[in-house]
């Protein structure tokens, strides 16, 4: 009698009408001249991001890999990284595209691999040196790059695998990798306090600063004639003592294991590394986190079309309706307040199987914006559901900036979305000017993610302000040429000599404010393929979930 009363209830359960009402849906036209340059642009924004990412994925490039492989025997750090991962399960990669355009050269991947993957069941925060990339130097973007991964370790609680095969600083850089290095190590320390487990893999060289790692970890396996640490490594040593010594003898897997007692756990070959890696991942007791993302409700409309609307350049409220109504479960959002505050969309919908809130603005903030923003995101904290914003720039912010009371009504909404203590997530779809960068959780809000879309931009001035000191400055230049020219440069003698033209240190230059430019220096987390918004957000709000502390 009760298995019939409880299939009855599932049956019915089964039929219920889903809640909250089908999105409207504003498709671009591609017939016409603005659906056709949408839809080239978007493709030509996601063939770069490919582009880009292959560039990264490949680390130091053939002869790095070689060296790496073959002279070195090492295991490439991908190959390792899917290695230790369960099988069949995904690796969510951050900072993919770090590193390009630097003013200092070009470090793919920033010279680290770094990302949130499943080891025995648990999700773990992984990051990992690329050998291949300067011999895994540290540069100041790789410091960028570890100190924000560790914040997002953090503030999700998520276990660190550090897999360390570096050979410390780039010295020519020191100065500005020293101090803020060293925060890494506080940050270890910090988060073990705090029973954030901190484990690391010695696969390589842990020189100098390095090799702090693995001895401010809780937990450290070595792999044998692969993993040495030491401050200063053989020839440091011949040059201040004349003793002649190996790497092995100094700092390998036998002597740090029986006798310094650094690390705890001796492996053969990498093959056993990984082995032990997943078992010590096991033994830290923090059971199964359901990695597995509900995907049974999909979007009434086809995530393809999002390449188009990432293409638009700004997307009216219409458009921003039907991103929505193709990222979210059934394509169904209970919207509040629609019809006060024209510029800013707040509803409750699902994603995945989580209930979410969104916010998406289609224009600047208002001050009739501000005020349901602030009240819908005071909503969401006293009722525990994480928030998800979603950045629509029409870059105009300065024509209500000298409104006082537009002005307050906005600091009051930037107040409430800063006290929240549901996790945030933000998607920079096609810009974030002045401060919309504030109003709509920028980076400096601590958004547990930062995402964008390839052809989004953000900067802190409108970009009217922006376009207008160019044209002057670009004038000025003109002018100073010009007058330049007319006088007649004074003759030395080595003025014959005309030295060749500096060869730039990177092949990229990417424009200020863009996302390649942002994802470059670190500014934004990943920069997101616009197919694959759907998933990406889902997994950013569940590994946001993964270890929240409900609020009721």
């Amino acid at each position: 009698k009760c298995l019939s009363v409880c299939s009855q209830r599932g049956a019915a359960s089964s039929s219920m009408k889903k809640p909250f009402p089908v999105l409207t849906n504003c498709d671009i036209d591609p017939s016409t001249d603005h659906g056709k340059s949408a839809l080239e642009k978007g493709q030509q924004l996601q063939n770069q991001l490919r582009q880009l990412t292959e560039i990264c994925h490949q680390g130091g490039g053939p002869k790095g890999l070689e060296r790496h492989t073959k002279v070195n025997k090492k295991v490439f750090v991908r190959e390792r990284i899917a290695n230790i991962l369960d099988p069949g399960t995904e690796f969510w990669e951050l900072g993919t595209t770090s590193g390009l355009g630097l003013e200092y050269g070009d470090v793919p991947c920033g010279g680290s691999v770094t990302g949130v993957g499943t080891i025995n069941g648990t999700q773990v925060m992984i990051m990992a040196n690329d050998g291949t990339v300067k011999g895994g130097t540290f540069y100041p973007i790789t410091i960028t790059k570890q100190l924000r991964i560790q914040e997002i370790a953090a503030q999700n609680r998520l276990p660190t695998l550090q897999i360390v095969d570096t050979g410390g600083a780039f010295l020519p850089l020191q100065a500005d990798i020293f101090l803020r290095g060293g925060r890494g190590f506080a940050n270890q320390a910090l988060m073990s306090a705090q029973g954030i487990q901190q484990v690391a893999l010695v696969s390589g060289l842990c020189t100098a600063g390095g090799a702090y790692a693995p001895t401010m970890s809780d937990v450290a396996i070595i792999t044998h004639k692969i993993g040495n640490i030491y401050l200063g490594g053989p020839p440091l040593v011949k040059a201040a003592t004349g003793e002649v010594i190996s790497g092995e003898e100094l700092g390998g897997a036998t002597m740090h294991c029986s006798v310094s007692g650094i690390t705890d756990h001796f492996a053969q070959d990498e093959a056993e590394s990984f082995e032990i890696t997943r078992d010590v991942i096991a033994s830290l007791n923090l059971g199964d986190s359901g990695h597995i993302l509900d995907n049974s409700d999909p979007p009434l409309y086809n995530s393809e079309d999002l390449l188009q609307y990432s293409g638009a350049g700004h997307l009216d409220k219409e458009q921003v309706y039907s991103v929505i109504s193709r990222i979210v479960d059934s394509s169904r959002m209970l919207e509040f307040k629609k019809l006060f505050g024209g510029n800013l969309i707040c509803g409750f919908a699902y994603l995945m199987g989580n209930m979410v809130g969104i916010v998406a603005n289609a224009g600047p903030i208002t001050g009739a914006d501000a005020q349901k923003g602030g009240h819908f995101v005071q909503l969401c904290d006293n009722r525990d559901i994480p928030i998800i914003f979603l950045q629509n720039s029409d870059g105009k912010t300065s024509e209500l900036s000298s409104d006082p009371v537009v002005l307050k009504e906005r600091a009051k909404f930037i107040q409430c979305l800063s006290v929240v203590r549901v996790p945030k997530v933000t998607l920079n779809m096609t810009g974030a000017f002045g401060d919309e960068n504030y109003t709509m959780c920028g980076p400096s809000f601590q958004p547990r993610f930062y995402l964008m879309w390839p052809g989004a931009r953000m900067h802190p001035s409108d970009p009217a302000i922006v376009q207008a000191a160019a044209i002057e400055a670009e004038s000025a230049a003109r002018a100073a040429a010009e007058l330049a020219a007319k006088q007649p440069p004074p003759q030395t003698a080595d003025a014959k000599k005309k030295k060749p033209p500096r060869k730039p240190l990177s092949q990229f230059k990417f424009e200020a404010g863009s996302a390649p430019w942002a994802a470059s220096r670190g500014v934004c987390d990943e920069m997101i393929d616009p197919v694959k918004t759907r998933h990406v957000l889902a997994r950013a709000v569940q590994i946001s979930m993964l270890n929240h502390v409900p609020l009721r």
